[in-house]
């Protein structure tokens, strides 16, 4: 018969150990801090900073919720972190590298200058098939213009 040796303490404690989280409540808890994200936005709609900094927080909170326990970060060894830190770190430095593009850009209006004009229907007194439109700007009417059905008419 095999003799039973007992298991030095550190691998016994090791092997009691919870090896899997708990799903179904991390899942609630996510579900949780949804609502909260979504009343927080109803209630701080009109400051906008406010607004972005607690969602912005919320957010990063259930992002480490689900790496910490879904991608299983709880269980690894402390090496992970030195990869990740360096990664966190380029990712911040790329967003803030593209800032001065985004800020820089120079913004050119399309019709720089020229007065906007608009083609509205007009009341038609004369039961007719034709749509009388009149071009309207700023100023006021510019001139009628009538079109039938079938395409234009002058």
């Amino acid at each position: 018969m095999a003799d039973v040796h007992p298991l030095p303490a550190d691998i016994a404690e090791e092997l009691t150990v919870e090896s899997h989280a708990p799903y179904v409540r991390i899942w609630a808890i996510l579900a949780v801090l949804t609502a909260v994200e979504y009343f927080y936005a109803l209630i701080f709609k009109d400051h906008f900073p406010v607004l972005v900094l607690g969602l912005v927080s919320l957010a990063l909170v259930k992002a480490g919720m689900v790496g910490w326990f879904f991608m299983h970060l709880k269980f690894e060894r402390k090496w992970v972190y030195i990869l990740i830190v360096p990664a966190c770190v380029m990712a911040v430095f790329l967003t803030l590298a593209l800032c001065p593009d985004m800020a820089m850009k120079p913004v050119v209006e399309e019709n720089a200058g020229e007065e906007e004009t608009w083609l509205v229907p007009r009341s038609n007194a004369e039961e007719t098939p034709a749509i009388n439109l009149v071009w309207l700007s700023q100023a006021g009417p510019i001139a009628p213009a009538r079109f039938d059905l079938f395409g234009l008419s002058s």
